[in-house]
């Protein structure tokens, strides 16, 4: 386990880059929640509607979700210790995938692979709480790297497909910072081990669907 100046770096960039999220999406959400739905629909930057698009592409698909939630639980019974190295992971990886999608490489087994690593890391948070820190960066990196070559939308323009690809990464990192935040925030404020059970029990069940998904679509 990480211990000394790694440790406190890891909270300082947990708790950093946690504050900046939210900032972020509730700035965002504002912004949904005041400008009209026509503005929206009409944007006057072409293609901007696409990052709203972009944004939710994440949890459009079921292998990107339950990748996403199995490592945010694996990352969050972790919290903050090994966040900081294996969100970077994610985060540079998935900047990685998301070129390799443009240069045209977009493996046909790219959402069974996520369901496969959703098993993992679901199997490892139940059976294994405790883990291994390079065994977690290394899994956050291949996640980012699938969901980053997963996200590459239909060919069209430069800018929107730009625009939408940005909300892609965004929706993606929100989304993996707020569960494992907020499993790592629960967990530092709870007494009781009922919560770490909980999110044990959780995985298991994140992993027990991904890997009867991942058989459906070796059968289909």
């Amino acid at each position: 386990m990480p211990s000394g100046p790694w440790a406190r770096l890891s909270r300082c960039l947990a708790l950093a880059s946690s504050l900046a999220l939210l900032r972020a999406a509730l700035a965002l959400a504002i912004a949904l929640c005041v400008v009209p739905t026509e503005a929206v629909a009409h944007s006057p930057l072409p293609g901007f509607e696409g990052f709203y698009v972009g944004l939710l592409h994440p949890l459009s698909t079921p292998g990107q979700l339950l990748a996403l939630l199995a490592m945010g639980a694996m990352l969050g019974l972790r919290w903050p210790e090994w966040f900081a190295g294996s969100w970077l992971a994610f985060f540079v990886l998935i900047l990685v995938g998301i070129c390799l999608g443009q240069l045209g490489f977009i493996p046909t087994w790219g959402e069974r692979a996520l369901l496969v690593l959703a098993t993992l890391s679901g199997t490892l948070s139940a059976l294994y709480p405790t883990g291994s820190f390079l065994l977690s960066v290394v899994l956050a990196g291949v996640a980012g790297l699938l969901i980053g070559i997963l996200s590459t939308p239909d060919p069209g323009p430069l800018q929107p497909t730009i625009i939408t690809l940005v909300g892609c990464a965004v929706g993606a990192n929100l989304a993996l910072v707020y569960v494992s935040g907020g499993i790592g925030w629960l967990r530092l404020r709870s007494t009781h081990k009922i919560l770490q059970i909980g999110v044990r029990v959780a995985s298991a069940w994140i992993a027990a669907i991904s890997a009867l998904l991942a058989l459906l679509t070796l059968a289909a």
